[in-house]
Formats: C-alpha cells, structure tokens, sequence
C-alpha cells in the first residue's frame, strides 16, 4: 500500500449496549474486563497498524478511554446514535485513509483475518473489503464474531448524506454489500466453514448468555494455554454439546 494509503484498526466500543448494560467492563477472565481482552488480543498487531478505539461522548465511556489509554491505545469520542459520523471523526483525527473495523465485543477476533485484509488491500484495489462465508453469506452479518473488514474513508464520506438511513449509519458498512450500492467496488475473501457452523455457532456478544459462554471458552482456552483460533473454538465448541444447545437457541432469538 502506497505510504499516503494509510490503514488503521479502529475498534468500536461504548458502554451503553442496551441488552447488556456495561458489558465492556464487565469482569471477563481473572480480573480483565471485555475491553481489555479484545485490547489484548489485537497487541501484537500495533506493530504493523496503527489501532485506535472509537467511542462516544458519554460519561459512561469514560471507562472506554481510560482503559484503551492505559494500555496505549488512542481514543477518539463521537455520536453514539451516528455511528458512520464517529468513524469518520476518527479517521480525519487519525489520518487515515482506510479502516479496519472491528466490534469490541467480539472477544474471538481473528488477529490472522486482521493482518489478511491489510496484505489483500495492499493495492487499493477497493472501496470495501471483507470475508464472505461459503460464497454466499457476508461474515459480518454472522454470529460468529471472528471476522473484520476494511473500509475505504473517502467511500463513507461519500454516503454521509442527508438521505441515508439511519440503519445505514448504525451499522457503518453495511451499504457496501447492500443492493442500493451501485457506484463501490466490493471484494470478497471467501471462508468455507461447515454449513451448520453458520447455523450454530454463535461467539459475539449482545447478552449475558453469550457473555457467560464466551468467557467459560476463553478460559478453557487460556488455562490450558491453547491456541485460540477460529478451528479450535468450533471444535471445542461441538465437543460441547450443552453450548451449541445455547448458540442454536441465541442465534434464533437474535437473527441479523
């Protein structure tokens, strides 16, 4: 990527979700909350992009930032209802030309998928970039919670208008995929999995059920100092059976 193509990592974080009130702080393993899990997780690649938090305005964030500081990570604060608005605040404040997005509560991120979207962006060759499953099914629109994906900033500008929706702003990337795009380019980077693996397997976080079983799978993880990637986490997960009861019946309770 050209040096004036400038890519950054920006995480999306707030305290406020409304079906887990605070779940950012929330104790997630041994005295780490989620926040600093998904921080932890994502280390290892500062050195090849520069990450930045991006949160909102609200006092109850005040966590946000001081945690993301604490461990060196800057943090810029907007709009929590615009979301498309606060990523691009952060990008202009942060210069960047290209983000990667990521949801601070997906504690399971693939650091791998990171690095993969950078290296196939490396040419600018598109205005969105992300995973798609089984050639069919956009990652981002899973319950999987594994997968980034790269945004072009000048192509947000581009949609920041008056007319676009509000799912549209909530959701930051959406339009990009969606049949309403007709002047960005889109790329894919084709994942197979196991159809049932789309149907079952759910490691986002929106409630305390998927909190209290992303953390009981951390831990296993972490304690037996396994490596935590997104083929052993499935495999745990059906050796399981009690959890993929509970994925199944989340994800129908939840469906994007």
């Amino acid at each position: 990527m050209k040096k004036t193509d400038q890519t950054g990592i920006v995480i999306q974080a707030r305290m406020g979700s409304s079906r887990l009130p605070g779940k950012m702080g929330l104790e997630f393993y041994k005295g780490q909350s989620l926040m600093d899990i998904v921080l932890d997780r994502l280390h290892s690649l500062t050195q090849m992009l520069p990450m930045i938090v991006a949160t909102t305005e609200k006092n109850a964030d005040d966590f946000i930032e001081e945690i993301s500081k604490k461990k060196g990570v800057p943090v810029f604060r907007g709009s929590e209802e615009d979301v498309l608005a606060r990523f691009i605040g952060a990008a202009e404040q942060f210069d960047l030309n290209y983000i990667i997005r990521i949801c601070a509560d997906n504690p399971f991120i693939q650091p791998r998928f990171v690095q993969q979207l950078k290296n196939y962006n490396k040419d600018s060759i598109a205005d969105y970039v992300g995973f798609r499953l089984n050639r069919k099914i956009p990652a981002i629109k899973t319950h999987l919670g594994l997968f980034p994906e790269l945004v072009k900033v000048q192509a947000l500008k581009s949609i920041d208008n008056p007319e676009l929706t509000q799912a549209y702003r909530e959701h930051v990337t959406n339009y990009f995929y969606s049949d309403e795009n007709q002047a960005f380019s889109t790329k894919w980077i084709d994942q197979t999995y196991p159809e049932d693996v789309l149907t079952n397997i759910r490691l986002t976080i929106d409630t305390g059920e998927d909190f209290v079983i992303a953390s009981r799978i951390y831990r296993y993880f972490r304690e037996h100092s396994l490596d935590s990637t997104d083929e052993n986490i499935i495999r745990y997960v059906y050796e399981n059976t009690e959890l993929i009861e509970s994925m199944s019946r989340r994800i129908k309770q939840n469906e994007k």
